[in-house]
Order: structure tokens, then sequence, then C-alpha cells
């Protein structure tokens, strides 16, 4: 084991008594990493050789205090840093080293404490340290000694991280130094190849801890340090071109989970659905209404640089996240969604049954954003309460409320029935069994004859095989199913939701006239406040509203499910010739961070590398309209040089607090989780013809807990009829590589294994695929 360094800093000691406050780790030099000015913090050093590091370190502290002689008072007043110096050895071997009988005595002098035999891959074994936590734990050159190889070391690294955790305060640091080369991060000059390299920030990781700084060691020393035990002998270690790593522990993330949700509809009726689990992270947020949130503070930067050039009137009121529409009206107003059917949520509501207490301000409130927006919500009907019913499930019958389906060829009938003898069936109290091969399911209801099936008074039965459900509903032949009056049923297999919906086939879902999903855009409710708001003012005034929108698209690095996306129009005389008036004021504004502008199918597009699409500029000259549509996610990203989108929703406190005092977009975010390692995972399987990529992607999603930035399909295989064995030639294989990497937590290999495992399982489980 080493000894460790410092600098001296004793000509910032006026500095720190008059700031007045706490001196963080990521200050430039060594002394303002151990000192603090309100004191009181303890530090751990562990694989300490001759101990001069930590003497040199005491006489810092001794210093700092006002200049004080002796350091013992101060320290018990808790004014200073108190000191742990530990060590492997035993105090006889520790004392051969050159001046370590010393240094050992200036630690103790200043109110220090030194610990021989203290193993720093097991502190929390060690009685002496036993129930005690630190504020930072430092390990300066740590090595195995004599000539052990790279994989020995790395292993040194991981359970020494492993271990200090354990003893490590939760806002502590670990600060590790090493010789140049060793870290395996671009911090080295040169960087090492990754499988030559002791891997530090993927060992740390495996403890939960992430990368905040990196500082050359090398500077200036304080009096009396020198490194020794270079492979187990007397000896410095090469640290002039030295690098310490600073960890702190990452943030934990909660699994996925789906979210329940309520929305009030005309009348003032509740209605709940369902959040899928791969967006619960990013249901009520509130980034629009932080002042110091990037998404916001982007937003009012845009604002008020057009502001300059013409008015601008924002909407306030929050718009309902689930609207009623159909891909068919999605893909008219929202032509930059590709395929409306599967890039889109669509969510199957139900009518909440209970009542629950709104405020009186709520009610106002609701009933402003209904008369607003009334086409964008659901419709409901009270004659609907009370007689709801599920028949959608293919080989189940349902007959009326309270009773129970179990599968196809059962009968549920209810609770309370009774049977009387063979061959005649009973269904309840008071109802009357007429022989072999009749059916009578209750009072007033008529029994036709052998084959048939009479459900209640007022249903039509027409011929065996056929099904009916409840009065005005029709049924066309067997293996055909009926849910409500107006619907049509086109084969085995396929489910009719509505009037006017189209089945495509098992398993897929119908969306036509009447469906409800998670607004895609915000472009569908700007019709109906463009109407709205036009009848007030009418020329030259810009309106704009903004809100969270949701898109089931595919993983890349700059495509995120959910986003901010503003919104902007007005009403100008020859509109299209306002569009590049307006298209050049934005492109001012957002040049110098890399944007350009482009023209293509009739409308302005905003790009930035290596984003792609930001938003786009359109008029429409029938109207006069101008409108304006961006993505306020990845022009934060973009301004504030943020390098992963998904850092916008980390709920790691140090993000915002690098936006607290409300920067400008000039000064860009410094990242807090330095060098992510990524790693890279090819899973394959079988599909058949009822695949959907975009629910692999949504799983994906759900299963990495959003840690895989990127999927690429690799490779596909569909097997030859003539040739091949495979038992089902309808099949096809699929390859995928999954690229896992995170910003804003700690992701070890062995976690990245474990999350991989577990989408394995979901696919076999979930989606019914075989996985290869």
């Amino acid at each position: 084991m080493s000894g460790s360094e410092a600098e001296d800093s004793r000509d910032r000691t006026s500095q720190f008594k008059s700031t007045g406050r706490k001196h963080q780790v990521l200050s430039v030099r060594w002394c303002s990493v151990m000192t603090s000015s309100e004191g009181g913090d303890v530090v751990l050093l562990v694989g300490e050789g001759n101990f001069s590091f930590s003497a040199a370190l005491s006489r810092i502290v001794a210093t700092e205090t006002d200049n004080i002689t002796t350091g013992t008072d101060d320290i018990a007043d808790g004014r200073g840093l108190r000191i742990t110096a530990t060590c492997l050895q035993t105090k006889e071997e520790a004392l051969r080293h050159h001046g370590s009988a010393h240094n050992i005595h200036t630690i103790t002098h200043s109110g220090g404490e030194v610990l021989f035999e203290v193993d720093c891959t097991r502190l929390s074994e060690s009685v002496c340290l036993r129930g005690r936590q630190f504020d930072r734990v430092i390990f300066n050159f740590p090595h195995c000694g004599r000539k052990s190889g790279v994989k020995k070391n790395r292993l040194l690294l991981k359970h020494f991280f492993l271990s200090c955790v354990g003893v490590l305060k939760e806002e502590g640091e670990v600060l590790v130094s090493l010789c140049n080369g060793q870290g395996g991060t671009p911090a080295d000059r040169p960087m090492r190849e990754w499988h030559n390299s002791w891997q530090v920030v993927a060992m740390a990781a495996e403890a939960g801890l992430i990368l905040n700084e990196v500082r050359p060691f090398d500077g200036e020393r304080p009096d009396g340090y020198q490194s020794t035990g270079y492979r187990s002998q007397d000896k410095c270690f090469h640290a002039e071109q030295g690098v310490t790593h600073v960890f702190s522990r990452s943030v934990a993330c909660s699994a996925p989970q789906r979210k329940d949700m309520e929305q009030h509809i005309l009348g003032g009726q509740p209605l709940t659905y369902h959040i899928p689990a791969e967006l619960s992270h990013y249901i009520h947020r509130g980034f629009l209404s932080s002042f110091n949130h990037p998404v916001r503070l982007v937003q009012d930067f845009l604002v008020q640089a057009l502001e300059r050039e013409r008015p601008v009137s924002m909407v306030t009121e929050p718009l309902p996240l689930l609207i009623h529409s159909s891909p068919q009206r999605l893909n008219a107003c929202c032509p930059e969604l590709q395929d409306t059917h599967t890039h889109c949520y669509w969510l199957h509501p139900a009518h909440t049954h209970t009542t629950t207490h709104t405020p009186s301000g709520d009610h106002e409130h609701i009933d402003t954003v209904v008369d607003l927006l009334a086409d964008t919500h659901i419709t409901y009907n009270p004659e609907d309460e009370g007689r709801e019913r599920d028949c959608s499930s293919r080989g189940k019958e349902c007959v009326g409320e309270g009773e129970e389906c179990v599968g196809e060829g059962e009968e549920c009938v209810g609770e309370g029935e009774e049977c009387v003898g063979e061959g005649e069936e009973c269904v309840g109290e008071g109802e009357e069994c007429v022989g072999e091969g009749e059916e009578c399911v209750g009072e007033g209801e008529e029994c036709v004859g052998e084959g048939e099936e009479c459900v209640g008074e007022g249903e039509e039965c027409v011929g065996e095989g056929e099904e009916c459900v409840g009065e005005g509903e029709e049924c066309v032949g067997e293996g055909e199913e009926c849910v409500g009056e107006g619907e049509e049923c086109v084969g085995e297999g396929e489910e009719c939701v509505g009037e006017g919906e189209e089945c495509v086939g098992e398993g897929e879902e119908c969306v036509g006239v009447g469906g409800y999903v998670l607004r895609p855009s915000l472009l569908p409710q700007m019709e109906i406040l463009r109407e709205q708001r036009e009848h007030r003012e009418r020329e030259e005034v810009l309106h704009g509203v903004s809100g969270l929108v949701f898109q089931r698209v595919h993983i890349s690095p700059w495509s995120p499910p959910a986003f901010h996306q503003l919104l902007l129009w007005g009403t100008w005389p020859k509109a299209s010739q306002s569009i590049p008036d307006l298209g050049r004021s934005l492109e001012r504004l957002l040049t110098p961070y890399g944007l350009s502008l482009a023209e293509e199918e009739g409308s302005l597009w905003l790009a930035a590398e290596p984003m792609g699409r930001l938003g786009r500029l359109w008029a429409d000259d029938l109207t006069d309209g101008v409108s304006v549509c961006l993505n306020l996610d990845l022009l934060a990203s973009l301004v504030y040089s943020v390098p992963d989108w998904r850092l916008l929703w980390s709920p790691d406190p140090r993000f915002l607090n690098h936006f607290l005092p409300r920067p400008l977009p000039e000064q860009p975010f410094h990242p807090f989780s330095l060098f992510p390692q990524s790693f890279v995972y090819d899973i394959s399987f079988w599909a058949g013809p009822d695949w959907q990529e975009a629910a692999f992607h949504a799983l994906v999603r759900e299963a990495s807990r959003e840690t895989v930035e990127n999927v690429t399909l690799i490779d596909t295989y569909t097997p030859n009829t003539q040739t091949d064995t495979h038992p089902d030639v309808t099949h096809t294989s699929y390859c995928y590589r999954l690229t896992y990497r995170s910003h804003t937590r700690a992701l070890s290999h062995t976690h990245a294994l474990r999350l991989h495992t577990h989408l394995q399982s979901l696919l076999s489980t979930r989606m019914h695929l075989t996985v290869r």
C-alpha cells in the first residue's frame, strides 16, 4: 500500500475565513477538499504508508484554525477537521518506514487518531470503525503489492468501494488518486486501452458511486510529504502526473409502475385511465411551473426574445393529457407523426363510479378548460352507468352485472343459484326449469328450444351457434363477437370497440372514431384554442401554449417518449411571407448554439446536431395562420449543453442546483456524472406475424428503467419453407443490439446485466416471444 499526497494551501486561509461557507470537495486544491471554515468534518484515510500525507494534512488544519499552536482543543470543540489515518500493516511494520514515528506523533498531537491493521476492503468489520461514518474517505495510489496485474487491482478498487459506502455519510465523498493511465478515463494523458486499465469508474459504479470530478494530483505539495510503498518497498510512486477522482453516491431509481390517472369530463364526471409503466417517470414533474428548470428557462428565453418584435400571449391553463381523436385526424394535423396508430399511446379509460370531492375553485377551473376544449374531451353518457359490460375477451360469455366469466365453453350465472335435477338447469331463485336441452336464465325469460340460448327479457335468439348479449345488438355468425349497438364485427379473432372503427387482426387495437389517446402533440388542442382566441384578438399577435406530450417512439439517443412542446400561432396578412421573417428571428437567436434552418415540404424546419429536428414553422394562406412548433426538451439540451435529454428528468438534486441562479444559455451545464460507462448486449428472439416493434421498444424502456440509450436492429431471419426445419415458418427471428448507459445514475456491468436478464424474462412472459 502507499502513502497519500496533499497540496499546501496556506495562502488561501484568509479567503476561506472571509467567505464563511463550507468548502466543497469540488474546490481546486487539495487543502480546500480537506478543510472547512465551519469545521466538524470527519475524514478517513486508508492505505497509509509512512503517514506523511496525514501528518501534512494535520499541520494544514492546525494552520487553518486561527494559526493556533495546539489544535487539540479546537478539534474537540468541533471547529476543525477530524482525521483518522489507517494502514494495513501492524504498528511494528509501519514504524519501519522512514519518518513514520514523527508523522504519527504529529497526527495524534493535532487531535487525530492512527489505527493499524485496518483492511480497506473490510472497513465495516473493523472494531475501531464499527458504527462510525465519515464525510470523506481517501485512498491514494492503491496497489495490491509487488507485481500484481490490472485485474487484481481492479478487484481491490471494487472491494474498497463496496466497503467504504458502509462507513460513508449519505452526502459523503470518496477520493481515489491513481497514477496517470491507471484510471482508464479521458482524464489520463495518454488514455490507456480500456481492457488494460483499472476501470475506476466502472468499479465505483458497482457500489453505486458516480464520478463527480477529476483533478491533477501533482501541484503544490505540503512540507514533509513523501509517497512510499511502490511494489511493497520503501520507494516512491510515480505520482508526478497522478489523477485524483472524486466520487459520490448515485440517487436511487425506483422501478416503473403503472399510474392511475383521473380526468374530469363534461358535466364534471371523473374518468380514470392508466399511464403505461414506461411513462410513469414523466408524470407530475411540473417542469413548466418551476422557474429554475432548464425547460422553463429555455421557454422564457424564447418568448422574451420574440416579444421584442411582436406581442406574445401565453395560455396559462393546463390542458388535459387525454384527448378524443383517431389516427386519421392525428395524421391530418400532426404530419411529423409517421404512424399515429403505432406511435401513439391509445388507452381505454373507464368511468369512475365513486364521487370525489373537488374544491369549488377547481370546479370553476375545470369548467373553463372543458368549455375551451370540449372537442378534445371524452363525451359522457349517463345512461351507460350501471350497465357496463366487458364482452371483449374472445371465448368468454358475460351475461349481466355481477356475473363471472371463466373461459371458452363455460357458463357463468351468478351467486345463490340452485340446480334441481338431472338434465335440468336452474340459474336463480324464482326461475323455472323446463326440461332437458332447454336453458332458463331468469323469470320472464322465454326458452325456445334446444341449441338456442336466452339471456334476458327483450333479447332475441336467432339460431344455434349465435350469441346475443343485449337488446339492440346484432349477431352475425358463429365465432363473431358483438359488443354494442352500431358496432360491426368482421371475423373471428377481431375486436370492435366502437362505430366506425377498423379491426385489423387479433392482438391489435381498434382506435377509429371514439379512440382515446395520450396527446402526442398540442396541435389538436391548438386548433380549438386558435378559434377561441381569434374571436378576441385578430392580427399580428402570437398566441402560445406549452405542455407535455407523449410519443411511442423507438429508442435512440435523442428520441424522448415524453417531452415538452411549445406551440405559437398567430394571424398575419399573407402568412406565407411572414414565415421567413419569423424563421430568421429564431435563427438569429439560436444559431450561436448550432441550430440551422432548412425548407422542406412547405415548412421551415429547425435542426441541430446531434439532435436532429427540433421544430418547424408553417403557414396557411387560406386562414392567414402562422404556426411554430418546438421541442423544448431538445432545445434546452442544445442551449445548455446537456449531454443527454434524460438528465432533464433526473431526480438528482445536483442537476437542478446548477440552474438555481437561472443561468443564461451561454453558461453551459457541467455534468455531475463524468465518463459514464456503456455496456452493449445483443438479444434475439422469434416473433410471430402479430409482432409490433413499438411494443418491444416500450418494454425495453420499462425493463431497463430508461438506462438503454440506443436500440439497433442488426439482423432478421425468416425460415425458408423449402429447406428449413423450424417448426413454425411463419415466425421471424429478430436480433437487436442494446446499449446501456446512464448520465444520471451509477450503472455497473453487474446492474446492466441484471436489467438485461429481466428484459429477457418480460419478453417471454408478457410479449410471449421465444428468446433465443
